[in-house]
């Protein structure tokens, strides 16, 4: 009768299907049939597959086959914990986090906390409390029967007044961390203003939360500024919070200066939007008057707000001249422009055909509006807004603007910016203008990907300590986004919360014995971990095994 043989050689352990016979002597032989190689070559999957295969050849019931008692205990998400732990340490903030716990002798384990907050943040963007309720769905934070780990709900929110204590420090040592990890020198700096809004309309004197000019268009509820500086690849510098109330052109100076005083930046090409450099602002940077003098400054200027001299020769296509670069994906843009000297500071005036469309576009859509709103009078008082329309003299009538309009069209296409680096070629500096769409990027992504508001805490220290988990949550997102680029994988915002979501883990028992079953993965998460170096679990591990994957 034939069975399997196990034989242990020097070079490995091999299998083959012998039989035993008697020979002529009466004594037993055992001969090869056939041989199956090494036991290495096999995974344990296909070493199943075919020991099923050969009990149904056998005449083996197929039933029996699903009478081995096997029964999920429970199922968990392994994909956030895992890289989320792991984008934490390559920053050494595991490391910054130890410190604060020994020196505070905080009797809970602060980074676990840290972790499963930006594990929600990236995966479902949820309330403290539904992150404490629902710690159990991640593996890491949970026992091996299923139960959750002991991480309470106050443990959250000490964590959050921790990040707040920390939250210049952090900033600092992220940043630093990013030119070591991106290998570069900081050349240019993107700054700009947005407000985030709270679910209140209460204001507190001297609090932060106060009601003012919100951007997105909540008006009557409390809000924040929050100020944020990017560098040319989206890394984040370092973000400031002002109280809802305050002016955004008075953010300026001070965060600016915080790069020449404290993170020693000695040369910097600051671009700004135009609604942040005021007068006031502009000045900081005049030689030997202005604080930052040593630095330049890249900003868009209101064509309609320039003398009329000046608008006349800026939207005059006769002044313009062909223009050539090539944008971060070697694409060359093709753009006319022109130079200006006004008031100190150089002009350069861009005219784009696609502009021109989609400004004509925009007005058309407007004037749509207009039209629409001279139908239904009771609703144009409502509107902060008017578009191009005017009142009639003294009366509450309204008529379309007929002279706002043809002003309006004779700037489609045309674009002005500032500086006052004489040596930086205009080309250079409207590329340069153009990354700026880097910052309303990031906006994007802590409003719509990350929901940093509408905020629920009510106190200062709070709220910076929110504040302070989002801006870690999209340092590790932008470096994972800029690492899975660099490999060709997928690494939208969306790409990357599906493939983590698909990494799960189930923890099985069959006959008194546990072990984790891990779901399928493609070519991109394997990838992924590969960039990441981290391990890839294997497809069935004993419950005793596991921890070596998440340590």
């Amino acid at each position: 009768m034939a069975f399997l043989r196990k034989e242990k050689q020097k070079s490995g352990t091999y299998l083959s299907i012998a039989e035993n016979i008697r020979n002529d002597s009466g004594k037993v032989k055992q001969i090869i049939l056939y041989k199956l190689g090494k036991v290495e070559d096999y995974t344990p999957e296909s070493l199943q597959r075919i020991a099923k295969r050969l009990y149904l050849l056998g005449g083996g019931n197929p039933e029996d086959l699903f009478k081995l008692g096997t029964r999920e205990i429970a199922r968990y998400n392994y994909g956030f914990p895992m890289i989320i732990r792991k984008l934490l340490k390559l920053y050494s903030i595991d490391i910054i986090l130890e410190r604060i716990k020994k020196k505070h002798r905080l009797s809970f384990n602060i980074l676990d906390v840290l972790t499963i907050m930006i594990c929600d943040r990236l995966n479902d963007p949820i309330s403290k409390l539904a992150t404490y309720n629902f710690q159990e769905e991640y593996f890491c934070f949970s026992q091996s029967d299923g139960s959750p780990q002991a991480i309470e709900l106050q443990h959250i929110y000490r964590t959050l007044d921790k990040l707040s204590d920390y939250d210049e420090y952090l900033q600092k040592h992220i940043y630093e961390k990013n030119k070591t990890l991106f290998n570069y020198e900081i050349d240019l700096v993107f700054y700009d203003v947005t407000t985030l809004y709270f679910d209140s309309q209460k204001e507190t004197e001297g609090a932060l939360r106060q009601k003012g000019f919100s951007k997105d268009g909540k008006i009557g509820q409390t809000q924040v500024l929050f100020c944020l500086m990017i560098d040319r690849n989206k890394n984040p510098m370092g973000y400031r919070i002002y109280s809802g109330d305050k002016y955004e052109g008075h953010t300026f100076e001070e965060s600016i200066k915080k790069l020449k005083e404290e993170y020693q930046i000695k040369q910097i090409v600051v671009v700004a939007d135009r609604g942040m450099m005021n007068t006031d602002n502009i000045k900081l940077f005049k030689p030997e008057e202005g604080s930052l003098a040593h630095y330049s400054y890249i900003i868009g200027e209101r064509l309609k707000n320039l003398n009329k001299e000046a608008q006349n020769y800026l939207i005059n296509l006769n002044n313009y001249k062909d223009g050539l670069w090539k944008d971060e994906d070697g694409q060359e843009i093709h753009l006319k422009y022109c130079l200006y000297e006004y008031k100190g500071k150089t002009l350069i005036g861009s005219y784009s055909e696609q502009r021109a469309k989609k400004d004509k576009y925009d007005r058309e859509n407007l004037l749509k509006k207009s039209l629409k709103l001279l139908k239904n009078p009771s609703e144009i008082e409502k509107k902060a807004s008017r578009y191009f329309l005017k009142k009639q003299g003294q009366s509450s009538q309204y008529k379309l603007d007929e002279e706002k309009i043809k002003s309006a069209e004779r700037y489609d296409g045309f674009l002005a910016i500032a500086t006052n680096n004489k040596e930086l070629p205009a080309e250079e500096a409207l590329s340069k203008y153009k990354d700026l769409y880097r910052i309303e990027q990031s906006f994007r992504t802590f409003k719509s990907y990350l929901e940093i508001r509408p905020m629920f805490h009510w106190t200062d220290k709070r709220i910076k300590g929110h504040l302070s988990m989002c801006y870690i949550s999209f340092c590790l997102l932008n470096y994972l986004q800029q690492k899975l680029k660099s490999k060709a994988i997928p690494s939208s915002e969306n790409n990357i919360r599906r493939m983590f979501s698909k990494m799960q883990l189930s923890l099985l028992e069959q006959n008194g014995i546990k072990y984790y079953l891990r779901s399928a993965v493609d070519e991109n998460t394997v990838n992924m971990l590969e960039s990441l170096k981290l391990p890839l679990i294997n497809d069935i591990t004993p419950e005793k095994s596991i921890d070596k994957y998440f340590h």
